[in-house]
């Protein structure tokens, strides 16, 4: 009998060193789980001041190191500001808030596209060789530059049934000689006729127009009218100058039936206005109501309804 109550004491002290046993490995492993806890970032942006749906947004929206930097300074709520933007770029973090603190009176919206088309640097500060693999999406501006031996293989003649001068004077690429064609009878349905004044310069033509404009008026008006060469999207034969056959003044061509059929519908066609006038902060050019730009119709679209600039639309989809 002793020895079956002896047994009994043995297994009841067995089970409960089982069962302390048990506990002491849980609550270990609930203490370790909560130190490891303590040292991610979640927990440490929540130490300064951001909630846990807020800490969460911050590292599935940025880099290690820039959640490293925010946890070096107080809680900015325009840090949120910032990533709830439409074209927020993660890269692009340290330029914005950096951008956001030098410029406390902005509009946080205001910063994310100077930033995002760079212009926050001086014009032709960044000298960055465009991607030509782009082919039709290729970007050039006050950045982005060609080679000064860069000439597209497939210029075609536009007639001079759509373009002033000599025959073979103008020339573009054959993608927007065939939508420009689909889209000057469109508009001709509609009772207007397009004209194309100017379309594809090589790097020596765009130069020559470059310095005439420079040595007339001045180097800040030729940079804010004309393109260096290199910098021109002229070179690129992706762009055409369009006035209509009745009105090819630029001072005058904005108000006409062309230039407003142009700001409706060009767009149906791959093109874009390339340098809208409440754009000029971000295009570096003064408004041209005939300048226009074939990106392809889907860009197009998304551009004219988005109201953005090519700067913006490059910046997020296609060198992001």
């Amino acid at each position: 009998m002793k020895k079956k109550l002896k047994l009994k004491s043995s297994v009841y002290y067995v089970l409960i060193i089982f069962i302390v046993g048990i506990f002491l490995a849980y609550f270990g492993i609930n203490k370790y789980n909560e130190y490891k806890y303590h040292q991610t970032n979640e927990y440490k942006l929540t130490t300064i001041g951001y909630t846990l749906e807020d800490a969460k947004k911050i590292i599935s929206n940025l880099s290690d190191d820039d959640v490293g930097y925010i946890l070096t300074i107080n809680k900015d709520d325009r840090i949120l500001q910032l990533l709830d933007q439409k074209y927020f770029i993660k890269k692009n973090f340290r330029d914005y808030y950096d951008y956001v603190l030098a410029n406390k009176k902005m509009e946080i919206s205001e910063v994310i596209p100077i930033i995002n088309c760079k212009v926050n640097n001086e014009y032709y500060s960044l000298d960055l060789e465009t991607d030509m693999s782009k082919e039709d999406q290729i970007i050039v501006n006050k950045y982005y530059h060609m080679s000064s031996d860069y000439s597209p293989t497939d210029l075609v003649k536009v007639s001079m049934d759509y373009s002033w001068g000599d025959y073979g004077s103008v020339v573009v690429r054959q993608v927007v000689m065939d939508n420009f064609l689909n889209m000057w009878q469109a508009a001709n349905n509609d009772g207007i006729y397009l004209m194309i004044s100017s379309a594809y310069r090589s790097y020596q033509e765009q130069e020559i127009v470059y310095n005439n404009y420079k040595d007339s008026y001045g180097e800040d008006y030729a940079n804010s009218i004309a393109a260096k060469p290199g910098f021109s999207e002229h070179q690129t034969g992706l762009a055409i100058d369009i006035f209509s056959k009745t009105n090819s003044n630029r001072k005058t061509f904005e108000d006409s039936e062309a230039a407003k059929w142009l700001f409706d519908n060009a767009y149906r066609f791959g093109f874009i206005l390339r340098y809208p006038k409440d754009k000029v902060k971000y295009t570096g050019y003064a408004y041209e109501s005939w300048h226009y730009r074939y990106v392809g119709k889907e860009i197009a679209e998304y551009i004219h309804n988005n109201d953005i600039t090519y700067e913006e639309y490059y910046a997020y989809f296609l060198d992001n």
